[in-house]
């Protein structure tokens, strides 16, 4: 089992984009990483969104959301990912995603 952060940063398209855009690419967010355990085989532990404290574009850390999941294999990673390259108008103009693959602290002994 790997243990994944999905990290992920609002792009300055979203900012330039129309309200109606901007609409839009928050229901392709919901689309893409909603329900992520009914639609794939992982474990949500755990998500946390700084919109309230940060904004503008994200380039790198900190990140606008993250999510932390257990996942079975680097497959299923690739395939959460592979969402943002979907559709005429695909959600990585908006959204940059960024994986950290690692294991569960616990494995070694920490909390």
């Amino acid at each position: 089992m790997l243990r994944v952060l999905f990290c992920a940063g609002v792009l300055p398209a979203f900012f330039d984009a129309p309200k109606a855009v901007r609409k839009k690419v928050f229901g392709m967010c919901n689309d893409a990483f909603g329900n992520l355990e009914e639609r794939f085989p992982v474990k949500v532990l755990g998500s946390l969104d700084d919109d309230q404290n940060q904004i503008g574009p994200t380039f790198t850390y900190p990140w606008t959301f993250y999510f932390l999941c257990d996942v079975p294999d680097i497959d299923t990673v690739n395939a959460i990912v592979n969402q943002l390259r979907q559709g005429d108008d695909p959600l990585f103009k908006y959204i940059k995603l960024e994986t950290r693959i690692g294991r569960a602290a616990s494995d070694i002994g920490l909390p």
